[in-house]
């Protein structure tokens, strides 16, 4: 457990730190946090553990820290309510393809599994960042090639939406159909997969804080993400779907390859994220992890 407590720290540190830089760098404190949880929930076959550390510890040696985090610094009391408090507050919408819920998620989530205390400092970073990314607009959607921003106006509200549970995270994730080359560009599907498991974790933070009620606003943006990529599926002239990934196999978070693929290029750590996602939800849904091929879609070769 030590060595989670230090990529907890470090992913503190990491948070800290791209507040006042990129708040995009913060992809490496989820990564560095998603291969610990798979690491701590045994959610990998045994002998992946040696694969999954070196790229744990590649992370942390090539997106070094300035500092160290500082666990004696002043407390943060109410870290998780106001958090989420924030997340309410600039919910319904859709910010930056759900990074403000993905970074909140594992970031609430190691505070309440780890011990390790929550600064001022730490909070004021995430509060910077969740704001940034609210201000920051619903990001790009790659079509016909082109990465576009498509304004929440021009898109038709979803309607009839079910609850969002692993379950259901899960079965729009397989049944979500999008071409190739669109995902190539964005990886939005994996981002549907992350975003939507960040707010069946989030629901249940809110419940422990009596805050159950807000849990609606929260789904909301994950909806309004899905109901954009249809829309912008409609707008595609490409109608190839993962033809080159079929024939190339799937990808299985279960198998080496896919952590030796990982250390050559974790596309921003998505590599971890993606695995940890799927395989959490479909512990939590009581699914056996089977559908590698489905999961491929989000990590297409690169152009």
């Amino acid at each position: 457990m030590e060595k989670s407590a230090f990529y907890g720290r470090w992913a503190c540190q990491k948070m800290i730190e791209s507040a006042s830089s990129n708040l995009w760098d913060g992809h490496w404190a989820c990564a560095v946090l998603s291969m610990a949880r798979l690491l701590d929930e045994q959610l990998l076959p045994g002998g992946l553990e040696p694969l999954v550390r070196r790229n744990l510890d590649q992370i942390v040696e090539e997106k070094r820290n300035q500092g160290i985090y500082d666990e004696e610094g002043e407390p943060k009391i109410g870290f998780r309510p106001e958090l989420l408090r924030l997340l309410i507050r600039n919910g319904g919408k859709d910010n930056s393809l759900g990074h403000d819920a993905i970074y909140a998620s594992y970031m609430l989530d190691l505070i309440e599994r780890s011990g390790i205390p929550a600064t001022q400092e730490l909070f004021d970073a995430m509060a910077t960042m969740l704001q940034g990314f609210a201000d920051s607009g619903p990001g790009y959607v790659t079509i016909n090639g082109i990465h576009t921003i498509v304004q929440p106006g021009e898109v038709p509200e979803a309607e009839n939406q079910p609850e969002l549970a692993p379950s259901s995270v899960l079965e729009l994730f397989h049944a979500f159909s999008r071409p190739e080359r669109m995902e190539r560009g964005d990886m939005q599907l994996g981002h549907l997969l992350t975003h939507g498991h960040a707010v069946v974790e989030l629901k249940r933070a809110l419940r422990a804080e009596a805050l159950e009620e807000h849990g609606p606003v929260l789904e909301q943006s994950f909806f309004k993400r899905t109901a954009l990529l249809a829309y912008a599926n409609a707008l595609e002239k490409e109608e190839t779907e993962f033809a080159s990934n079929a024939a190339a196999g799937a990808r299985n978070p279960l198998e080496p390859s896919y952590w030796e693929e990982a250390l050559a290029d974790s596309r921003h750590g998505h590599y971890g994220k993606y695995a940890y996602s799927y395989l959490r939800l479909c512990r939590l849904a009581g699914f056996r992890p089977e559908n590698f091929q489905s999961f491929s879609r989000i990590l297409p070769p690169l152009a």
